[in-house]
């Protein structure tokens, strides 16, 4: 199902469709300030796995988890008050923070790594789901390929039979957001800047 939202004000009756079909274990293509993305629950292992199986064309492919804040970041990631004192001014936006996981986490996740990527993004979309949905989703950039589409129809295309549900606000300008890793407390910039 794709369903069309202001970009602004986002129809709660949508929201809340979306809400469900991740608590459902579902795939959700949706909208956020750097370009569209598809997440899952991060809670379900099923959509988890319907996540990756997606994004494996890719060799190399990022993830991160979607929160609304960062206290509820302590709960999956160790934040220190080095790593708090960088992030407060820049959360919510457009980063990614890479931190030390939370041990429960990477096992969850079913990731070999020791450190996961989060991220608190400002699109209202995510200011409204977060209201029907307390729980924190695993993301990616909406692609399989190295090629980035902008076009609501073009990614429909790709997607339609690989995603639960699509919402569509029309075309978004693709600015990756900025990733900074916080591992060893230190600050390394590894995508755009600080």
């Amino acid at each position: 199902m794709r369903f069309e939202i202001h970009p602004l004000n986002p129809q709660t009756r949508f929201v809340k469709i979306a809400a469900s079909v991740l608590e459902d274990d579902g795939l959700v293509l949706y909208p956020t300030e750097s370009g569209y993305a598809i997440g899952c629950s991060a809670e379900s292992k099923k959509a988890i796995h319907k996540l990756y199986a997606l994004k494996k064309p890719l060799k190399k492919y990022l993830m991160a988890l979607i929160l609304p804040n960062i206290s509820v970041a302590t709960e999956y990631a160790h934040i220190n008050n080095h790593s708090f004192n960088i992030m407060k001014p820049r959360v919510p936006g457009p980063y990614t923070f890479i931190l030390p996981a939370a041990p429960h986490i990477a096992r969850k996740l079913d990731v070999k790594r020791s450190e996961i990527g989060v991220r608190c993004p400002t699109h209202p979309f995510f200011q409204e789901l977060f209201k029907y949905f307390d729980k924190p989703i695993l993301s990616t950039a909406a692609k399989i390929s190295d090629e980035e589409l902008q076009s609501p129809d073009d990614l429909w295309a790709l997607f339609q039979n690989k995603v639960d549900m699509m919402l569509d606000v029309g075309e978004i300008e693709i600015h990756p957001t900025n990733v900074i890793s916080l591992v060893g407390n230190s600050v390394e910039v590894i995508r755009g800047e600080l």
